[in-house]
């Protein structure tokens, strides 16, 4: 009973704000404007105009108009921010039934520097008051290296790596065969891993339709609940627009032949092509619209590889007054995808085992969301979504055909109270429900309701303190029940204008998936059986860090960080060879993160990402499997009028313990990628060259990775 009585608690703390706080009878005003380069003239789009000591704010449109409604009558300051230009700030009168309009010019900045984000603590906030290490991919970043799928993207953000599908940020995951992840994955704030596997769908959404991706470093728990245990990772969509706009991309490539004779298997011409395409425009006074449609089709380099997938979504954004505003959110993605679960031999490494030939998955995947957001006053808002996530498979392997669908029904309500301008509060309630019926896993269901808060305030000039809670309460049919409180404390010092200091410590967990908890039968060849009393993963990470920003031409970040972990999650075989998971692990990773930004000399910079680990088992006194010790990242690139040429560099170390094939050879990766860009017009034409040397190296066992390919990209805005 006290658990559901702490999650009343937060739910009528919640609606007691929004009732005790009601907008008072005053006079209003509105601010609108125009924010362009100050170079060019040309409108900017996606910049983030605030105005202090209040929850208001909006972001321009295509043609870099915003409007904000509902001022009280006074004098604010605004703040206008965007990467990639320098922040400004401006001073403005409201005056009450009035609009008061400004033109606003931002200088572009030579480095590109994240000014704002929206995960690290869920709410709008300079990336410098976060007092956690974070990283931030814009869509620059998906054009500039023309890349389509998230996941070949983040593997180039600083302290991030892959082990086949699943990802790690310092070392967080490694690689657990049919685990679910250790990384929370959002998609405008809504988490969207299925009830049944609990792993990343990376294919749900495409790159075109991504303004930015945020990622938090560290145990992220105490505002994001369970598989926050490593990270998060936050997909920003691109909103719709008032101006009529239409953005077409097309790729196509083709891959090389592989570098040895005996591996070659094929005599055709293995080819890839991608197609999406997005139009949004304004419909009426009050509302905009964004539809985006795509095909993605690949023959690919290995044997029974082939796919074929198709992706919708809609976007509807709708302001019927000043103070609210309603969003709908619609996806889809699906399709088939041929199966390669690892190489027939080494002399064979592009080929599977002929038995397998003809395996193949089914998949659909459908996301559906309703966005509300109230500003009852200048400094208090309610903000609520209401989400659905389906995610349907079914295996048509030669040794069984297995089926599974998964839905995922979730809410959340939060307040946000500006109670002074260095004094921030939020707190709220989620909850989500998971229905499953899989032929692997049977007919399962399992709920988890939570409530947090967080308070961001000034202790001291320059010093600010983050202290924030979060209670969960699991529920399992079979009639297993878990909780977790989960706790976090952060500081920032901005010592000076360019140098700041941060620190923060936090517990995070992870509850075991169904996939984990009621596995029964034969998989992939391997016979698995349920423990339906798996205890929950958790951990505490602890950083310390600083941040150095003297000129437009150099920016350096760099973190200490230290993450033990408890009971974690692992298949593990008997005698006779059959696979339980099961709590075994005991481990810490601590180590050093680096990230630095320079420009030598015009049109030229340099990107530069480094971390170093010591992954420990504490358990077996030995290295963690699956965890490389150093992830060294680099980017090159120049530009010339409507020219661009770059390269983009990879380097993780070699592990130095894995189980499923530990007597294979494993050798270090690094691969280069060539990339070249010319605009003219309303066009761009892409060239990429992937893998530049055609380096073999794998990160699963026996998996060999994309060996060399080229991609031609056309895209147009009009």
């Amino acid at each position: 009973m006290k658990n559901i009585f702490y999650l009343a608690l937060s739910i009528l703390m919640t609606f007691l704000c929004a009732l005790v706080l009601p907008v008072h009878a005053q006079s209003t005003g509105a601010l609108a404007g125009r924010v362009i380069d100050s170079h060019s003239g040309e409108p900017l789009p996606g910049v983030n105009v605030t105005l202090s000591s209040t929850v208001l704010g909006a972001a321009t449109d295509a043609d870099g108009r915003f409007t904000i409604q509902r001022i009280p009558a006074g004098i604010y300051t605004a703040r206008v921010t965007m990467i990639g230009y320098k922040h400004t700030e401006q001073h403005v009168t409201i005056q009450p039934n009035q609009t008061t309009n400004v033109d606003i010019q931002l200088q572009e900045t030579v480095l590109e520097t994240p000014e704002v984000m929206i995960t690290a603590n869920k709410r709008r906030q300079s990336i410098q008051e976060s007092p956690n290490s974070v990283g931030v991919l814009t869509r620059r970043d998906f054009e500039q290296k023309n890349e389509i799928y998230l996941d070949k993207l983040l593997q180039y953000a600083s302290g991030v790596n892959f082990v086949g599908t699943q990802v790690n940020i310092r070392g967080s995951s490694g690689f657990n065969y049919g685990a679910g992840s250790r990384v929370m994955f959002l998609i405008d704030g809504v988490p969207v891993m299925p009830g049944d596997s609990g792993d990343i769908k990376w294919d749900l959404i495409p790159a075109t339709q991504i303004e930015r991706v945020e990622i938090v470093k560290g145990a992220g728990s105490a505002l994001y609940g369970s598989s926050a245990l490593g990270g998060v990772i936050n997909v920003i969509t691109k909103k719709a627009s008032s101006r009529p706009s239409t953005h077409l991309r097309v790729a196509t490539g083709i891959y090389d032949q592989p570098r040895y004779a005996e591996w070659q298997w094929s005599s055709r011409m293995r080819n890839f092509t991608d197609i999406d395409i997005d139009h949004t425009r304004q419909l009426g006074d009050k509302s905009e619209i964004l539809l985006a449609a795509g095909q993605h089709k690949s023959m690919g380099y290995i044997q029974n590889t082939e796919y074929l997938r198709h992706n919708a979504s809609f976007k509807w954004n709708y302001r019927p007054t000043g103070t609210h505003n309603l969003t709908i959110s619609l996806n889809y993605e699906g399709g088939d995808r041929e199966t390669s679960l690892m190489w027939r031999s080494q002399r064979q490494a592009l080929q599977v085992n002929p038995i397998a030939l003809g395996d193949y998955v089914e998949s659909q995947k459908y996301g559906a969301t309703l966005f509300h957001q109230w500003v009852l006053r200048k400094n208090f808002r309610l903000q609520s979504r209401f989400s659905l996530f389906n995610n349907y498979w079914k295996n048509w392997y030669h040794d069984n055909i297995t089926a599974s669908t998964a839905n995922k029904p979730g809410y959340e309500i939060q307040g946000d109270w500006q109670l002074a301008e260095k004094n921030s509060l939020i707190f709220g309630t989620e909850g989500s429900w998971d229905f499953v019926n899989s032929g692997l896993v049977g007919e399962h269901s399992q709920y988890i309701l939570a409530g947090f808060i967080q308070n961001e305030f000034k202790v001291i000039t320059n010093v600010n303190l983050t202290l924030g809670l979060r209670y969960d309460y699991q529920y399992v049919d079979n009639g297993f029940n878990d909780s977790q409180w989960s706790p976090k404390v952060g500081l920032v010092w901005l010592a000076q204008n360019y140098l700041r200091f941060r620190a923060s410590s936090g517990q995070g967990f992870r509850v075991a998936s169904m996939s984990e908890r009621f596995p029964e039968g034969l998989y992939s060849g391997l016979t698995i059986i349920p423990n339906p009393f798996l205890k929950s993963e958790t951990a505490w990470s602890h950083e310390i860090g600083m941040n150095i920003n003297p000129s437009t031409f150099f920016y350096l970040d760099i973190a200490g960080f230290w993450n033990d972990y408890w009971d974690m999650i692992e298949p593990k075989p008997d005698e006779n060879q059959v696979i339980q998971f099961i709590n075994v692990t005991r481990a810490r990773i601590a180590g050093v993160e680096t990230m630095l930004k320079i420009l030598p000399v015009k049109n030229l910079g340099f990107d530069i990402g480094y971390t170093w680990m010591d992954p420990y088992d504490i358990e077996l006194d030995t290295t963690l499997a699956y965890r490389p010790r150093h992830i060294l990242t680099t980017a090159i690139t120049y530009k010339f009028k409507q020219l661009e040429l770059g390269v983009d560099f990879r380097f993780v170390s070699k592990f130095e313990r894995v189980e499923v094939y530990p007597k294979d050879d494993r050798v270090d990766q690094h691969v280069l990628n060539a990339r070249a860009a010319y605009s003219f017009g309303l066009l761009t034409l892409g060239l990429n060259i992937n893998n530049v040397f055609n380096y073999n190296y794998t990160q699963m066992e026996r998996t060999l990775l994309p060996i060399r390919h080229y991609v031609v990209t056309l895209s147009s805005k009009f």
